[in-house]
């Protein structure tokens, strides 16, 4: 792409903006009239000189809060303070205000420094030390970028460039977004930056956990996030942020695998993130159903998605604490999804996650072995089939993802070479149950009431029949029972059962 191509596209994303989004436009009246500077700066122009789509838009002014003031009393427009250190104001448009319904957020911040080019110098990176003066923008489309740190020629080389040697010590938070740049943008980090960085990065220990979480996860949303954790890994970053993983590292697995816990993991993840991509390779005809559960959103902007490729790297986290080796010198790892879904709701804990969240994760780690179970098997057990489905489809997707991505990552001399075929059948086998004998009984009421219950056996309220109901309706589930009187007749035997164990 030459640097006429580049302008030209920038020109033409930027009047599309003043055109066709109210809430930028009326900014743009008020900037004229009052005559307050106005410029774009940013990521919003980098992403467009890369031929990217961008649906966040920033602006400085040196004006700022007198704009954003102006602008709500004349258009209604709220104002929330999201950055008190920087001023930065978010701009959310009235419903009064034509909005284009891709633009996801537009913040104004005052300028730093005593013009817009010692503003862009206090900025991060030189991709994103690019500003429009948006106020003297003429209707031709005629404007000038501003560049004063070569932030063009670096976009174009595709390098991460620091705009001083302070900027790591203003934000050491930009460690991790140099990271995550080089994931989401390809672009390479070397030299005198990852030198740098390296020796910046004790400057984490400073910053707010909420905000070391989001770097993280935009990491994790790129779909290639495994390339750039390696280097965070080589860079010792990863060893600061995730301390619980340390003894993951050098723990080695039995001969079912070909590397240690912690390199298996991030296999693992990187199996996750090709099945992602292809999920029919995974999933067959199915694939479509798993797409709109992974896409949900947990908390905020966070998807399940997202969360499920931090269940794949914390699946095993539970295993060195629970390794053993028996007299025949086989290693194993009994209940270490038990463990590992305490210290991955721990971790999630501390990175402030939502309880919804650290709930997910848990479980998927906690419920991860029930399917090696189950492929273990030489023939399925309709009993535990049922009961993996019974977990819901919020989470039998996501494990079906993760039992897929582990076990293509598992290549040790007594594993099948992961091999996907075998998989491949036996989950179709798997789902194709869950289809045609399960899916049909979803929505079924119970087929007794509680004070049926109670009349027919003479029992009183009580946690008696509260567990009658629970294992009566996962027997219905299972298709074990399927009119009232067997229900009846079951209850009774249960309760026979358990009057006998007591």
């Amino acid at each position: 792409m030459n640097e006429a191509y580049q302008i030209k596209n920038l020109r033409n994303s930027i009047s599309y903006l003043v055109q066709n989004s109210g809430l930028i436009s009326a900014l743009l009246r008020l900037a004229q009239r009052e005559g307050h500077q106005l410029y774009l700066v940013g990521g919003f122009i980098r992403d467009t000189l890369l031929g990217r789509s961008s649906k966040d838009v920033d602006f400085v002014s040196p004006r700022a809060s007198d704009l954003a003031k102006s602008l709500a009393k004349e258009t209604g427009t709220k104002l929330a303070f999201i950055d008190r250190k920087f001023g930065t104001i978010r701009l959310i448009p009235s419903a009064g205000l034509n909005e284009l319904s891709d633009l996801h957020q537009v913040d104004l911040s005052p300028l730093r420094g005593s013009s817009i080019a010692a503003d862009l110098k206090q900025r991060d990176f030189t991709v994103n030390a690019l500003a429009v003066e948006l106020s003297a923008w003429q209707a031709d489309g005629t404007f000038d970028l501003l560049d004063p740190l070569g932030g063009l020629a670096h976009i174009r080389a595709g390098r991460l460039q620091l705009c001083s040697s302070r900027s790591l010590e203003d934000d050491p938070l930009r460690i991790l977004r140099a990271y995550r740049l080089a994931a989401s943008h390809d672009f390479t980090l070397k030299g005198s930056t990852q030198d740098r960085i390296r020796d910046m990065r004790h400057g984490l220990n400073q910053i707010a956990m909420e905000r070391i979480r989001d770097e993280l996860v935009l990491i994790l949303s790129t779909t290639n996030s495994v390339p750039i954790l390696r280097v965070l890994d080589d860079d010792n970053v990863l060893k600061l942020l995730l301390p619980e993983c340390e003894p993951m590292r050098d723990c080695s697995q039995n001969d079912y695998y070909h590397q240690d816990v912690w390199q298996h993991s991030i296999a693992a993840l990187e199996a996750l993130e090709f099945f992602l991509a292809r999920p029919q390779e995974l999933l067959g005809r199915y694939a479509d159903e798993a797409s709109p559960i992974l896409a949900q959103k947990i908390a905020g902007e966070r998807t399940r998605e997202i969360m499920l490729k931090l269940g794949v790297l914390l699946s095993d986290i539970g295993k060195p604490s629970c390794r053993t080796v028996d007299k025949n010198g086989v290693t194993h790892f009994y209940g270490h999804q038990v463990a590992g879904a305490r210290l991955a709701g721990s971790l999630c804990a501390r990175f402030c996650f939502s309880n919804k969240e650290i709930d997910f994760v848990s479980q998927l780690v906690r419920q991860h072995m029930r399917l090696v179970h189950l492929f273990s098997l030489k023939r399925t057990s309709r009993k535990a089939l049922s009961r993996l489905f019974k977990l819901g489809p919020e989470l039998f997707w996501p494990l079906l993802f993760l039992f897929g991505s582990d076990y293509r990552a598992t290549k040790g001399p007594r594993s099948q070479k992961a091999e996907i075929g075998p998989l491949r059948h036996q989950i179709d086998r798997w789902l194709d149950f869950y289809h045609k004998q399960l899916k049909p009984k979803e929505g079924e009421p119970p087929l007794v009431k509680g004070h049926e219950l109670m009349n027919r056996l003479n029992l009183s309220p009580g946690p008696t029949v509260g567990k009658l109901l629970h294992t009566l309706a996962e027997l219905q589930w299972e298709g074990r029972i399927n009119s009232r009187e067997e229900a009846l007749q079951q209850a009774a035997q249960l309760l026979k059962k358990w009057k006998k164990r007591s």
